[in-house]
């Protein structure tokens, strides 16, 4: 018996000594001692439940080159269209980017974007999933969207917010009548306007957002221009008449490879952010997007993706490193860590790596479409040949 006693004591011992625990949900981040609080934002995985060797391998290195705090990832995890209707399926594509961040022991919070659910399982479905990997800080109020999260950041030894992490649910798609992507709703905005008033003191802290859509107003960092203009941007919803260049004297890092994709409505969530003291936004969404620009005094930022099943930029896919500081919470430092920056040898060809595979699919299907109909139509016409020519022989 006191041998027993003796066995559970050391092991006691042990858990206290060696193992780490790992921030529980609910309770606010704290900073390291410096004041420092360093965060991993990964966006668009977006892969299936045989995901791409190259995502997996980049990944790896994005959680070994940030030593994060917190992981955000920041939505279109999976690609539900392509997964289908087997749960085994998508179980299997999420843990595929779960492993990497359970095996370092790391917390994490995942927003969703508008092809996670796009499968057999809901959002709130997953989101069961996600909080059953250790590290799982969402939580999940009784307003639209899931997931919606508030983790008050403080400094390391204390409980007092010095800043506000807000980690929103965009939505998917809009009604049909309306076509495009989804808005933040009103009763989120309460959420978030009540939250921030909770935490205010003697003033207003700073607040952090992080979703997948963008909000209409990163259209203010764009101006229109004329069709294959030299540095255009064709728009996604009238591409042949809708260009737009970026305004470089507000874009203080990164760029504009493609348009962005927000909601036709402006649902007043930009609004509230003035209101509540945002000082920066953080999207996803756009894959080929890396740009850091500065709307009204709030910084909208955007992360390339990190997936190569969808299409994406070359050696430029990668994942976003945000550095956030207690003794000052106004102030952050921010960078992309590129495919380029961590790995020496240059991507394969077969990766696709701008295409992706998905693009790639839908292209040779569209040549074979074609090969297939112009074989018909040859054979038609011959055949059309063989028979005028038989009727003349007959005449003759």
């Amino acid at each position: 018996m006191k041998k027993k006693l003796l066995a559970l004591a050391m092991t006691f011992v042990f858990l206290l000594t060696f193992v780490t625990p790992i921030q529980a949900a609910g309770q606010p981040l704290h900073a390291r001692d410096d004041g420092s609080f360093r965060v991993l934002i990964v966006a668009d995985t977006q892969d299936t439940d045989k995901p791409r060797k190259v995502m997996l391998d980049l990944l790896d290195a994005e959680l070994d080159a940030a030593d994060a705090d917190l992981v955000v990832l920041l939505g279109d995890n999976i690609y539900g269209p392509h997964i289908g209707d087997d749960e085994n399926r998508v179980r299997t594509a999420i843990d595929a980017v779960m492993d990497p961040i359970v095996e370092r022991n790391l917390p994490f919070v995942v927003t969703f974007g508008n092809h996670d659910d796009e499968d057999c399982l809901s959002k709130e479905e997953q989101l069961e999933i996600y909080k059953n990997y250790p590290g799982c800080l969402n939580d999940n109020p009784d307003i639209s969207g899931v997931g919606n999260t508030c983790l008050p950041l403080c400094e390391a030894n204390e409980d007092e917010a010095k800043a506000l992490l807000w980690f929103v649910d965009s939505g998917t798609y809009a009604q049909e009548a309306v076509g495009g992507y989804d808005y933040v709703k009103e009763d989120q905005l309460n959420w978030f306007r009540e939250g921030v008033a909770d935490y205010s003191t003697s003033a207003m802290p700073v607040s952090y957002v992080f979703q997948h859509i963008p909000v209409p107003q990163v259209f203010e960092l764009l101006s229109p221009a004329k069709p294959f203009e030299k540095g255009a941007i064709s728009g996604i919803y009238n591409p042949f008449s809708d260009w737009y260049k970026q305004h470089d004297d507000e874009i203080s890092a990164g760029s504009f490879g493609e348009t962005p994709c927000p909601p036709k409505i402006d649902g007043g969530e930009f609004s509230a952010w003035k209101e509540c003291g945002v000082k920066a936004a953080f999207f996803g969404h756009d894959h080929t997007n890396d740009y850091v620009g500065t709307v009204e005094g709030i910084d909208f930022i955007a992360t390339s993706g990190i997936g190569f099943y969808a299409y994406g930029n070359g050696d430029e896919h990668g994942a976003r490193i945000l550095v956030l500081h207690t003794d000052r919470p106004e102030e952050y430092e921010t960078k992309m860590v590129y495919y380029k920056d961590l790995f020496d040898e240059p991507l394969s060809p077969f990766t696709l790596s701008k295409l992706g595979i998905e693009t790639f699919r839908l292209i040779a299907g569209g040549i074979a479409a074609i090969i297939v109909f112009l074989a018909i139509l040859v054979l038609i016409i011959r055949k059309i040949i063989i028979s005028i020519k038989n009727r003349k022989n007959r005449d003759h």
